[in-house]
């Protein structure tokens, strides 16, 4: 079977060491939804990926939402078609042939076996040009790159994770998402350290909970000492935390961290009104009270970055790099506010800067 079909049992091993790779993880699909492996042998690159149904354009002819048997045989040409376009692997002669392509969908567990369902398995080989399974050493940057440009309408399928193999030996991580679909295979230690720390920075910048609560440290009007150190108190908590929930394992469910962070936004605003009422000066309690936000908020971070994916050889760079992008998005974030508050004072006066921080605290009060 082995030497007549090679495509097919390739395929098929490759599924198979797919579901142990993610089989201690708990999920309700057949394989993890949006996740999948990569494997290079010999002159192919086989994968094995679960991707959205919600995707797929012009397939969903019933409007649930989910891909059904017959709308799956009804549009099989055009379904491949998008696939070949959304899931493209080049090397260094361009975009390579995505044959063989053999598709399953994925149901819920819990739904019967012929349920439309939110996934789709997809196995298929791409054909390379040259022997890159042979190479012992690192591949050069650029040589081999993934780009995916097939994302659903929930923010869980925003992500796409496949873990790079050759000759079925795990080596490494690739996620690509909307921001930055396309990965390249083995990355240097550099280029992990700069893609995590993009990463770490649109985290803050898109990330919502977060800049809620950078407004409420900055909004109490404390000048640009005190809340430079409050925000370094801030990132040591949530540096400590990705620490654990990378290194330990340790995670907490999204249904529990979310409303606590919310919680934390709310709890620091009520603490600086009641300290402003009282026209005291902030004490050193505040430090520490942040510092127990910060750590709570890791925990929502390191169950993003999780989720995400982390190379297992290179946790470092991945931490480091996620972390920095972090304190110099929120840093940029802080001095652009301040700045904003120190021009708001020189031709306002600072009654204007009183109102303003008002606002930004009664607008994360009421998002958080």
């Amino acid at each position: 079977m082995m030497t007549r079909y090679p495509s097919i049992y390739q395929l098929v091993v490759t599924l198979l060491i797919t579901v142990l790779v993610f089989g201690s993880t708990a999920f309700a699909h057949l394989m993890v939804a949006q996740k999948g492996t990569l494997n290079l042998k010999d002159n192919g690159a086989y994968l094995v990926v679960s991707v959205a149904t919600s995707s797929l354009k012009d397939v969903d002819d019933d409007g649930d939402g989910l891909l059904s048997a017959e709308e799956l045989s009804v549009h099989k040409a055009s379904i491949i078609e998008q696939l070949k376009a959304g899931l493209q692997l080049r090397d260094a002669n361009g975009v390579r042939p995505f044959e063989g392509l053999m598709l399953t969908l994925s149901p819920e567990d819990d739904a019967q076996e012929d349920a439309p369902a939110d996934q789709l398995i997809v196995m298929g080989r791409y054909a390379l040009t040259d022997n890159f399974a042979a190479i012992e050493a690192p591949i050069a940057d650029g040589t081999l790159s993934f780009k995916a440009d097939l994302w659903g309408t929930h923010e869980s399928e925003q992500s796409l994770s496949l873990t790079l193999t050759k000759n079925l030996e795990e080596e490494e991580l690739l996620v690509v998402t909307p921001q930055h679909p396309t990965s390249t295979l083995y990355k240097s230690l550099w280029m992990t350290l700069l893609s995590y720390l993009t990463l770490g920075m649109e985290h803050v910048l898109i990330g919502l909970d977060h800049l809620l609560f950078l407004m409420v440290v900055i909004a109490a009007g404390l000048g640009w000492k005190r809340v430079f150190t409050a925000l370094s108190v801030f990132t040591t908590g949530h540096a400590i935390s990705l620490m654990v929930v990378v290194f330990g394992g340790i995670t907490v469910p999204a249904k529990i961290v979310e409303p606590t962070i919310a919680a934390t936004i709310v709890g620091l605003a009520l603490y600086d009104y009641w300290i402003a009422r009282k026209k005291l000066t902030p004490p050193v309690s505040r430090l520490a009270i942040v510092f127990a936000c910060s750590l709570i908020h890791g925990l929502g971070l390191g169950g993003a970055l999780v989720e995400l994916g982390v190379n297992p050889a290179q946790q470092g760079a991945t931490l480091l790099g996620f972390n920095l992008g972090i304190e110099l998005a929120q840093l940029g974030v802080a001095a652009l506010v301040l700045l904003g508050f120190a021009m708001l004072r020189q031709m306002f006066g600072t009654r204007s800067v009183r109102l303003a921080s008002s606002l930004m605290v009664f607008s994360a009060v009421v998002a958080g």
